[in-house]
């Protein structure tokens, strides 16, 4: 205001200079041009004449100048409106500002919940809309704004009109300005609120999952590798209770002290996003000093005040170990002892036919001795046919080798594939091979089931898609036994099967089984899901529960299918495997102790997947 009559009277003023001027200088001049008084009172005319033209001229730029800078000016503020308008809804805020009573802007009643109100809210209607939770925080705060003066920064929660609407979460911010006045804004946080919310709920599940998980020890740590998560399970792993570890340091706790420098400066560099810390075998110790193998795995998380958080997965493996070492001290004096005695005995001609076999050739193969001999040894292993195999074994006959010892496939009569052991030496005057089959099958299923196990829980702990996962252990089990064609199917909310993971079946096929119904008599998948139990079609063509999808199985070169369930720990079905052959046949029952163990680990990753759906075929 007061710059306003500052700008008038400065021009007010030069008005009245250039006027003074004006008059006393003409009047000057007039008096030294001519003394005649009529001629002077004509050019006093004609001057004046002339004031009145220059002060028209004067106010009609002074007017024309004001009306271009006010119309800028009100453009400019236009354009202001404009952009704030755009923002305010872009980040879902309003604005309000005080003087005797509240005043609204159009966005911020649209916040509230109020858009249509016609008059200005008071105070105390501004609180009936708020949850009763919140309205005396809000009173005091706006009390302290409008009375003391104090910035206003609360966050609050609007009244749902019913149950089933979503929360609304407003930040309401207010301070003095300059003038004195009272102003303020609104904004709409619900989708911040809800996101932590759900990170919260999130990370309590997560605790909740580790903290009752009884075989695998979880210890997690904050950034100076302090205790601040330690389940049961790690309590009987280490020693340690919860009460001992909380606060200490990692290094303190479980690691062997020639390797504690190693492992915080390893814990270091991570969190300074160095390579992370590998997942493998390594040995740690217990609060009696005793070493503990285990199987680590590693992760870090940012809690909800976004914190680095280091967790720690531990798998113990002692057993296993001793398992281990003692197996091999067992195998060494079995070898010592009774060398070959428990393996297939052979012997080859020089054109690698086979010529002498002992009974347990047959036991492994399932070939009789007279459909063996005479027989090249690579009918039975096809594998030694191709290079580089066949290279090694011109290099054996030849002498440049030694002896041969590798693993290898055998075909056996059923069809099946096993895996064996088999050790070549050369008899070099007459060229033929003298060699040993060692059955090891057993040995490489557990080898790969335990691979297979690791592998998903490293998958479960890094969160990969649960269809990746199920596909993983498809293709475990098929590289395990090549002439299955596994598919597995969970059971969703509609008792129908999905398929969760079928790497090896036709996609026509897939989808013209996936969704059906889990019943008894349909197919084997949704028998077995109905019943609960193991169903098992040697010939697909002529059994009843295939009546309705013989002629798609045929299609698709599928003539046997068996079955199996898999639960959870109350014994509700989770899903099937579905074991397919390309011609009919019955397993054995090494095929459904296998497939047991597989169900298993489907079972698990179903169960502690962190986004358990139903994959996506390709």
């Amino acid at each position: 205001m007061q710059s306003d009559l500052k700008g008038s009277l400065r021009l007010a003023g030069l008005y009245v200079l250039l006027s003074a001027l004006w008059i006393f200088c003409s009047d000057r001049v007039l008096s030294l041009l001519s003394n005649d008084v009529e001629f002077i009172q004509q050019l006093q005319t004609l001057k004046g004449l002339l004031f009145v033209l220059a002060s028209a001229l004067f106010l009609l730029f002074t007017s024309y100048h004001g009306r271009q800078k006010r119309r800028q000016v009100l453009q400019q503020l236009q354009n202001s409106q404009e952009h704030l308008q755009l923002s305010q809804a872009h980040s879902k805020q309003g604005s309000w500002s005080y003087q005797q009573d509240f005043q609204w802007s159009a966005a911020a009643l649209r916040l509230l919940g109020r858009e249509n109100l016609e008059q200005q809210p008071s105070l105390s209607e501004l609180l009936s809309w708020l949850h009763p939770s919140e309205r005396g925080n809000v009173q005091r705060a706006l009390l302290a704004l409008l009375e003391e003066k104090r910035e206003l920064n609360v966050c609050v929660q609007l009244q749902a009109p019913h149950e089933q609407a979503p929360q609304v979460w407003l930040q309401l911010r207010g301070q003095v300005n300059e003038a004195g006045g009272i102003c303020g804004t609104v904004q709409d946080i619900s989708v911040q609120k809800h996101h932590e919310q759900a990170l919260r709920q999130a990370e309590q599940r997560l605790r909740q999952l580790f903290g009752q998980t009884p075989r695998i020890a979880v210890q997690g740590y904050d950034r100076e590798r302090r205790v601040i998560f330690w389940n049961q399970a790690s309590t009987q792993l280490y020693g340690y209770s919860v009460q001992e570890a909380m606060g200490r340091r990692m290094e303190e706790l479980i690691v062997p002290p020639q390797a504690r420098r190693k492992v915080a400066v390893a814990a270091n560099l991570w969190q300074l996003d160095g390579p992370p810390v590998a997942a493998g075998e390594v040995q740690l110790q217990r609060k009696d000093g005793g070493p503990v193998w285990v199987h680590s795995s590693h992760m870090t998380l940012r809690n909800s005040f976004d914190q680095l958080e280091l967790y720690q997965i531990d798998i113990d493996l002692t057993e296993q170990k001793k398992m281990h070492a003692a197996l091999q001290v067992s195998e060494s004096r079995y070898r010592t002892l009774v060398e070959h005695l428990g393996d297939a005995i052979f012997i080859t001609d020089e054109h690698n036919q086979l010529c002498f076999l002992n009974p347990a050739w047959c036991e492994i193969s399932g070939y009789s001795s007279s459909e063996s001999l005479g027989q090249n040894l690579s009918r039975f292993m096809p594998e030694l046919g191709q290079t580089p195999l066949r290279q090694q074994l011109e290099e054996l006959s030849s002498g440049l080798l030694n002896n041969l010892r590798l693993e290898c496939q055998l075909l056996t009569r059923s069809g099946q594939v096993r895996r064996v052991e088999l050790q070549l030496n050369v008899s070099l005057p007459e060229r033929t091979l003298h060699g040993s089959l060692r059955d090891v099958h057993e040995r490489h299923q557990a080898q790969q089931l335990q691979k297979a196990r690791n592998a998903v829980l490293d998958e479960l702990l890094a969160k990969h898609p649960l269809g990746e996962i199920l596909t993983g252990i498809s293709r475990g089990l098929e590289q395990l036994q090549p002439h299955m064609r596994v598919s597995i199917m969970l059971l969703d909310e509609h008792n129908q099967l999905r398929i969760g993971a079928a790497p090896s079946l036709p996609l026509e096929y897939c989808q013209a089984i996936d969704g059906i119904a889990a019943q008894h008599d349909v197919g084997s998948c949704g028998h077995a899901a109905a019943s609960g139990e193991l169903v098992i079609a040697e010939d697909l063509s002529s059994h009843p529960n295939w009546q309705h999808y013989a002629e798609l199985a045929t299609r698709a070169g599928l003539h046997a299918c068996w079955s199996l369930p898999f639960k959870d720990d109350h014994g509700k079905v989770l899903g099937t495997f579905g074991i397919y052959y390309p011609q009919p046949t019955r397993p054995s029952h090494a095929d459904i102790a296998l497939v047991t163990e597989f169900t298993r680990l489907a079972g698990l990753a179903l169960q502690f997947s962190a986004t358990p759906q139903v994959a996506a075929l390709n």
